[in-house]
């Protein structure tokens, strides 16, 4: 993931202090406190000062330390259009790049080793996360049509949902083949 071109198309969204970045940068995507490494934002923010990608300046408050502001330069908004326009980071570098988004897989290829009432207990417990994934999803998606999102972050969200059906489909599809019937999870529409 190119985290210091996030970071300039955020800057280029609005200019901002670092600790409002890790609230706002991936707030249509994350809970309220997204965990997110304070040590990479930092760093990298420094790396695109030394750049010359960012610049920061100081914005003076009464009865409270002076706000250090980040924005994105010239320069920055300059590299951030030639990432943007590239085909730079669209292919997956691994070869099933599907196991780094779903690290359960990981799990799944050694369950020869389990036996079947323990593939189930799994499987079910991953039945269930899948179904709360997809209710928190519905609710972001809600949210962001509600507070008119730019068009292509609901269109992330709608992926998203697409990937957790299809997840959830997979995960049923495991469990009839061990003869449990599941009743299929959440399924809300809303064109999303």
């Amino acid at each position: 993931m190119a985290f210091k071109h996030i970071l300039l198309g955020y800057l280029l969204d609005f200019p901002t202090y670092a600790y409002d970045m890790i609230k706002k940068c991936f707030n249509d995507f994350t809970p309220a406190n997204p965990k997110l490494n304070e040590g990479r934002l930092y760093s990298t923010l420094k790396v695109l000062d030394r750049e010359g990608l960012v610049v920061r300046s100081i914005r003076p408050q009464e009865d409270v330390p002076d706000q250090k502001i980040i924005s994105i330069t010239p320069r920055g908004i300059e590299e951030f259009y030639r990432w943007l326009e590239s085909p730079e980071e669209e292919e997956g570098h691994v070869k099933f790049d599907f196991f780094n988004q779903y690290p359960f897989l990981t799990k799944v290829d050694f369950f020869k080793f389990l036996p079947d009432d323990k593939i189930i207990a799994k499987l079910e417990e991953q039945l269930s996360i899948s179904s709360l994934r997809q209710q928190r999803f519905h609710k972001a998606w809600e949210e962001m049509i509600e507070k008119r999102v730019d068009e292509y972050r609901i269109h992330i969200i709608k992926y998203g949902i697409e990937v957790e059906k299809l997840r959830s489909t997979w995960i049923q599809g495991l469990l009839a083949e061990k003869g449990i019937c599941k009743p299929a999870v959440m399924e809300v529409d809303k064109n999303g």
